[in-house]
Formats: C-alpha cells, structure tokens, sequence
C-alpha cells in the first residue's frame, strides 16, 4: 500500500509540475487520490451528485421558488508555520473572510466589471462565514490555531490536517469549515475536498502566500481569490471547463458556457475559443489572475446550496452556531409536555433550555403563562456549559378540558440581562381531553384555518409537514397534504394526530379515508410511506393498523413534476379500529419522506360498527345537488340490496344534525329531497347507509 501510495503521489505532482509557472489547484489530483485510497468515496460523491441533480431538477419544476436563507459558516484557520512569513498575521486571516463574504455575497468591488452578457446569471449564494468564536470543547476561541511545524512545505497528501505529520488536526466538519494555511511548495496554490470525504481532512487548503489580501501574498494571486476558488470546490463547484482539453467535459452547471481549457491572465472581454464565442473566464472556477475574477452564477449557486437542503452533506454544518457573540444568553429551545392532545388534567411542563452564551450558565429564570394569564417564575440552577441543553421540569398544572396554550420565556441567566432575546420564548398549544369526544369523526378538511382544535401537527426539524390544500380533493374543495415533492429531508417523519374519542360502550369500530399518492422516480426504488397508528392509553404506547409504500399505495404512475391527482386518482381506504377500543382512542396519520412526490389524504371517518363506508359502485351510489344548496338538496341513489336506506347529515364537529329514511328500489336509480333551509351555513357530509354498505359525499350549505 505504501509503494502504491507513493507511486501515486509522484503522479499527482508530475502533473503540477507540469504547469508550476502558471496558476495551480491541486483540486484534480487530490479528487484522484482519494478515489484511490478511500473505501466509499466514489460511491458518495456519486450519492451527493445524484441528490443535488435531483434538487435543481425540481427546483426548476417550481421555477426557483424554494425560499433561500442567509447560511452563516463558523470558520477555524489553522496556520501551520514553519518561518515567521508563514506565520500570517490575524489581519491576513481576517483579510480572507472578508473577500469570502464579499465574493460568496457578490458584494466585491469588481462586480461591476461582470459583462453585461453574464449580468443576469451573476448569483448572491447567500452564505457567509465567521470566525468561530467556540471551540469544539464549548472555550471561548479566536478561530485562528497557530501551529508551529518542522515541515518545509506540505503538496496534496494531506499531513497539514494531521498533527502527528507536522500539521494540525480538524476541528468536527459538521461544526466548522477547516481552513489550513500552510506553504504547499511547488507552485502549489490551494486545495479543497469535494464534500463527501472524510471528515477529518475535509476542508480548504491555501498556501501563505496567496492567503488573503493583506500581509505577504504575491501578485497575480494576492486578492484572496484562490480563498474563493477552493471554497467553491468544497461547495461541490467543478472547475469551469470541466478538467478536459476539448470541448467535450462538463462543469455540470447550465448557465456556464462550455470551455475547452483552462484560462490564465486577465485577458479582455469577450474571449472565444474552440467551443465557444464568450468564455466566462470571470468565474471564480476558471484559472484567471484574481483581478479578473468577479463572479459566480446561479446555476453554481443551486450546486451549493443543495449541500445545505435537509439531507444535504453539508446541512447540519449550515446550522451550526459556533459563532456566536454573547456572554450572557439563554435560549428556550422546546416544550416536552405538553403538547398534542392531552387525557390527563394534571401534568407537568417539560422545557428545554439552552446556554447559547459564551459563560458557564448557573441560574436562569423561567417565566411560563398558561393562555395567557400573568406569568409564574420558576428559578433554575444548575450548570450549562456553552451548546449544552438541559430539560427542565416545571410545577404542576391542573386544567379543565378545552384548547390551551402554554408560553415559556427564559430571562437573566446569571441574574445578567440576557444579550439576544431571538430565542428566548417557545410555546405550545394543546388540548385537554379527559373524557373523549363522540363518535362518529367526519372530517373532510373544508373549514380553514388548519390545525383544528384538538388536531396536533408534529414537524419534527420545522420543515414541510401536513397542511391543507384546495388544489385538490376526493370530496369537497380541500384536503390534507404532505409536500414531499420539495422535502430534501429524506427519513424526516411527520405525524398529523386526531383528537382522542371516547369509546365507551363501543363494541366494534372503524376508520375509512381517502389517499392520492404517486412517486417522482420511475421503478420503485425510493418511497415515500403512509402509516396509520392507534392508541388505546392516551398516546403512551401506539399499534401500527396500516402501513404502505410503493406499490402498494400509488395510486397514480410516476410523475416527473408536483403530483396533484384527478378525480379518478384516489382510492378509499377502511380499516378496523375493533381491536384496540378501550376508554379512549387516538389516531394519527405519519409519513416518512424519501424526497418523491406529493401525499393527499381526505375524508378522514371514524364511527362505531364495523361497517366502512364504501366507493362509489353499482352496490351504494348517490349524488347530491345542487351543491351549494339553500333550501332543499336532492339525492339520486341506488342500493343494491336493502329496501330501504338511512340517511345522514353530518356537521364539521362530527354531530348528525339531520338524519331520515328514503325507500329504495334495489337495482334502479331512486331519488328524495331534504329540507335543509335550517342548517347554519358551512360544511356537511351526507352519509346513506344500509345493513351492507355506506357512502358518503360532502355538499356546501349557502
């Protein structure tokens, strides 16, 4: 292994020596070796391409229309010094985050100098860096290592990242972008890893020289650009003309022109060569002097911030807080209790706190109101080190059945004023349930705003999650969805949880719904899955009554765009709850996302007996109109069996505020009318039934 090893190192510096009298990125050679030597590399770079191609995919499907936030990167600079000109100077390594945050925000000076032609892709990847101002043992940092080595130089095998080689272990890559500083020898300016490396080498490296804008750094490469051009390689940037000498390579951006070789110098605007008749040799990816670099494009940009997606490689990085300003705050992270729908009148509040200021915190005060009434202080003490959480108990709580929220807001840590109140105040909203409500449950999702009383909407990591939607329905003119078409957070598990019921006295019971469902990617290999769950003890113990994924619950082919369905695109679902009646019953809805495609459930029913309602078939039809109705509505129906059949008129809340019985002639089409001048104007279902079937359609009351 140690003669390959070599062998192919002589090879990677062969070919910077090929070209040591013009700009040099060992990003290439560094890429092929660790091909060669890392088991699984080339399978993620593969895995993270895929996923990336995929976000830009859809995001062109939704014309860009997912909502960008400012990412903030907490940076730590080790300078590995061998001389005292390798040792820069913290107003060089500050000179560097300048230039990233200006380049990466196209704040530079030169953007001006953009052709016009390239004006309209130039991007803002709305990331910024810092210097980390916590080290990974919650001390109180700079961001700046200085290491001392007796190393005269370091190429691109990576000993500047490990200490027992003379240079300087990385810091956690999921906290902290790494950035060596070194002397690479050999004209050697820089180097990054792709994302999808190991992590402990992962990062930029940039030889003193060419490190910043101020100090010692020697023209054409003394702007910080090449700061700029190795961070875009470990934002999964390729080089412009695609690392080929023809026109047959590709940077694997849209709104790049293709190029055949690399540029060197500033040359004058526009440039043409054998693939094009204007290069953009004013990218960051090309190899131009840095005054002739000033831009980057959106197409680049959407590579970049892919990385950042939850599922992303990089997105626990973009969410860390290793920069943080303050010596004093708290932070209420989230309430544990209670949330959901609760059984029980007295429980006791469970917070989480965290120490987000640079100080040990000792004591904290936390304020809690219920609905709003005059808050009560519970004193905490204890000791958090910085980024470390705690869940706190608070004094038990006793209240009446009903809607309720809970507010927490923590203040003075230390009995000093809190510096950022941003993140001092979480709350809950909840129900109380103690006896259950009554069956039957007739919900098709018509009234907005959702979540209804009692319903609880659980989004673990705050993004996508259920929501109603009026772009499509079984019944009516809403639903409820699950936007898994955008939801890069593959694994990410949402729960919509209904109200508990009271079930005593009940014998048998069952639950009908209606589902519209298709993946994104042809051939089943990835799905998204719809679970129902059950649970007889107020939620503390739960029994899985349906489960599907693909094939088994599309109900439409693959779709290449936002699946919404037809009418003829959803089918029904029944499933006994029987088995698990005791005093109360809770259901809830939990999907798991594989990033594919759009989830629809309508017409959620639950009632006793074990009769579900069924499709509409020759055995049980009827139609309602007209819909809107004012006074009277008209049902023409057909049971196949009975002769005569019931007749339901079922409120939001689930009560049956108008029931009859029409007579039926087996076989034929029948048709009644009912008064419905009295009803309050709103949603209801109509339910018709008989010993063998039921079916149920929804109609608008003017």
């Amino acid at each position: 292994m140690k003669k390959y090893l070599l062998i192919l190192l002589s090879a990677a510096s062969a070919m910077l020596s090929q070209a040591q009298t013009l700009k040099e990125c060992g990003n290439t050679a560094h890429d092929h070796l660790l091909q060669e030597t890392v088991p699984g590399y080339t399978e993620r770079r593969q895995m993270i391409e895929d996923f990336t191609q995929k976000f830009i995919e859809k995001e062109m499907m939704n014309g860009g229309s997912r909502a960008s936030t400012i990412i903030t990167i907490p940076v730590v600079v080790h300078v590995v010094f061998e001389n005292d000109l390798e040792n820069i100077t913290d107003a060089q390594v500050l000179s560097q985050i300048d230039v990233l945050n200006e380049d990466l925000r196209r704040l530079n000076a030169d953007a001006a100098d953009t052709p016009a032609e390239f004006e309209g892709v130039a991007a803002d990847f709305e990331i910024e860096f810092c210097l980390a101002t916590i080290d990974p043992d919650g001390n109180p940092t700079t961001g700046i290592l200085r290491i001392p080595t007796t190393e005269t130089s370091f190429g691109i095998s990576d000993d500047i990242k490990f200490s027992a080689s003379g240079g300087s272990d990385a810091w956690p890559a999921d906290e902290y972008l790494n950035i060596w500083c070194g002397d690479l020898g050999g004209g050697l300016l820089g180097y990054a890893q792709f994302p999808g490396g190991p992590d402990n080498t992962d990062g930029v490296v940039i030889t003193y020289s060419s490190f910043g804008r101020e100090g010692y750094v020697l023209a054409p490469y003394d702007l910080g650009r090449t700061g700029t051009h190795e961070v875009g390689h470990w934002l999964n940037l390729y080089h412009i003309w695609g690392d080929d000498f023809d026109c047959s390579g590709s940077d694997l951006v849209a709104d790049t022109p293709n190029q055949e070789v690399a540029t060197y110098g500033c040359p004058s605007s526009p440039l043409a060569d054998a693939c094009n008749l204007s290069i953009q040799f004013q990218n960051y990816m090309d190899y131009t002097d840095d005054a002739c670099y000033n831009m980057f494009t959106e197409g680049q940009k959407e590579r970049a911030r892919a990385l950042f997606e939850p599922g992303g490689a990089r997105f626990d990085l973009g969410n860390s807080i290793k920069c943080i300003s303050y010596n004093f705050d708290a932070a209420a992270l989230e309430i544990l209790v209670p949330t959901g729908t609760y059984c029980f009148s007295t429980f006791s509040p469970v917070v989480t706190i965290r120490n987000t200021g640079s100080e040990v915190m000792t004591s904290v005060d936390i304020n809690y109101s219920v609905d709003g009434a005059t808050p009560v202080t519970f004193y905490w003490t204890g000791s958090l080190d910085t980024y470390e959480t705690e869940d706190v108990t608070l004094p038990s709580l006793s209240l009446g059945d009903g809607a309720h929220s809970l507010t927490i807001t923590v203040s003075d840590p230390n009995g000093m004023p809190d510096e950022y109140a941003g993140n001092n105040e979480t709350s809950s909203d909840f129900f109380i349930n103690t006896f259950g409500l009554t069956l039957p449950l007739v919900q098709g999702f018509e009234a907005d705003p959702f979540p209804y009383t009692g319903y609880s909407v659980i989004n673990p990591n705050g993004s996508f999650t259920w929501e109603r939607t009026t772009a499509a329905s079984k019944l009516g003119s809403a639903s409820i969805f699950m936007n898994h078409f955008e939801n890069t957070a593959v694994g990410a598990v949402d729960e919509m949880e209904l109200p508990a019921y009271n079930m005593t006295g009940i014998t048998a019971a069952h639950l009908d719904f209606d589902v519209a469902y298709a993946v994104y990617t042809p051939g089943g290999d990835y799905s998204d899955t719809l679970q129902v769950l059950v649970s007889d003890d107020c939620g503390v113990t739960w029994n899985s009554v349906y489960y599907k994924a693909w094939p088994d619950l599309n109900t439409a082919g693959a779709t290449g765009t936002a699946f919404v369905p037809t009418q003829d695109q959803w089918r029904f679902e029944s499933v006994s709850l029987t088995p698990y009646i005791g005093d109360k019953l809770i259901v809830k809805f939990r999907t798991v996302s594989s990033w594919e495609n759009n989830l629809y459930v309508d017409n959620i029913n639950i009632a006793s007996g074990t009769v579900g309602i069924d499709e509409m078939s020759d055995n049980a039809w009827f139609d309602v109109y007209p819909n809107p109705a004012n006074s009277w509505i008209n049902i023409a129906y057909g049971f196949a069996q009975s002769p005569t059949v019931n007749i339901e008129i079922i409120n939001l809340a689930g009560q049956v505020v108008l029931s009859d019985m029409a007579p039926n002639i087996p076989g034929q089409s029948n048709q009644t009318s009912l008064l419905v001048n009295s009803l309050p104007a709103g949603v209801y279902s109509v339910r018709m039934f008989d010993e063998a079937h039921a079916v149920q359609r929804t109609f608008v009351k003017n």
